[in-house]
């Protein structure tokens, strides 16, 4: 007799449980969300943001699914804030470093020469850091939107039509690149070329220029390969250049439970990319740039430390900027490279120390 109306306990509970988690997820309609990327849809960022989606669609039962719009075909890689933050867009890829102004803190890690490379130290330390500075969050929310997933992106290189072997090989060279700060990596007497990366395949194919720098995949989207004849690998950094954001409005229209699964599909798959993803497209495209011709150059560590220390110490100035509008900056710059340090990169000189 126990042993029954234990089991009908059992039931009744179990019974209830299920009840209680039907009833809140009836309360989400399901919806096709608006998604808007500035990637084209064939390149590695978007496979990453692809598996995000996949990755919502399935915990959510097909609840949520998703109305692509890649390549920009929404609006201009600088107009993403305000579609998502409108809700033109619900959901999709923004690049904070296209309006620095409204996030002071944004793609900070651009700032240091010679971060670390492995997109497992970048994603984690990425995630550890932005939980640390609340900033992150805050002016996010003041611009109506909240940051789903930032996974990292592939490590810098550079291809040129000339074995660069030491930082003398650069003097004389003009460079193309993108970006604040790349422009101040250089080394002496190389010379910045700031283009749109569609522009550069024909500067380099006419000798106008001689090197291009880019995340190694970006060297295969825009066949950067065919017009240069060696792959540097400089150790200069990986980055995180593919952000998801969603409408703070969308994002409060769901449940608590909803809202959950799009945070931590958005976790999981970071990792995804930077274990996986990441690097078996890199594995892939060492080898197709191979069969290419093309030569690999490992640049020295003795000229790196060199190199890195006859750079300006641009952390340190970044860091008075974020100062001087009310931010941590000098804290933000310290944590990064202890928490880095922590998970097992060693820097090839200290920053912020200006």
């Amino acid at each position: 007799m126990k042993a029954a109306i234990k089991t009908l306990c059992i039931t009744v509970v179990l019974f209830l449980s299920f009840m209680m988690v039907n009833s809140v997820w009836a309360a989400d309609k399901p919806v096709k969300l608006r998604y808007a990327s500035f990637f084209p849809e064939n390149q590695m960022m978007s496979e990453i943001q692809k598996v995000w989606q996949q990755e919502v669609t399935k915990r959510t039962k097909g609840l949520i699914t998703f109305e692509n719009y890649w390549g920009a075909s929404m609006g201009a890689p600088m107009a993403h804030l305000e579609l998502i933050k409108k809700g033109t867009a619900q959901v999709g890829c923004m690049h904070e470093w296209y309006t620095p102004s409204r996030f002071i803190f944004g793609n900070f890690e651009y700032v240091f020469p010679f971060g670390p490379t492995d997109p497992v130290i970048v994603g984690a330390a990425n995630r550890k850091i932005r939980a640390e500075f609340p900033q992150f969050a805050q002016d996010a929310k003041k611009e109506n939107i909240i940051m789903i997933m930032d996974a990292p992106g592939g490590e810098y290189a550079f291809m040129s039509t000339k074995p660069l072997k030491s930082i003398a090989d650069f003097k004389g060279e003009k460079v193309t690149l993108v970006g604040r700060y790349f422009g101040r990596w250089l080394p002496p007497g190389a010379t910045a070329v700031v283009r749109p990366v569609a522009e550069r395949y024909d500067l380099l194919r006419t000798g106008v220029v001689n090197v291009d720098l880019l995340p190694f995949e970006h060297f295969d989207a825009f066949k950067i390969y065919e017009v240069t004849k060696y792959y540097i690998k400089a150790k200069l950094t990986a980055a995180l250049y593919g952000p998801i954001y969603m409408n703070l409005d969308t994002f409060n229209s769901f449940s608590p439970e909803i809202q959950k699964i799009l945070l931590d599909a958005g976790k999981d798959v970071e990792m995804i990319a930077a274990k996986e993803i990441i690097p078996k497209k890199y594995n892939e495209l060492m080898k197709s740039y191979k069969t290419a011709g093309i030569t690999f150059v490992d640049f020295p560590d003795s000229e790196i430390k060199k190199w890195a220390d006859l750079l300006p110490d641009i952390p340190a100035e970044f860091a008075a900027e974020c100062e001087a509008k009310g931010y941590p900056g000098k804290k933000l710059i310290q944590r990064w490279q202890e928490i880095t340090e922590e998970m097992g990169y060693k820097w090839p000189r200290k920053w912020g120390v200006k």
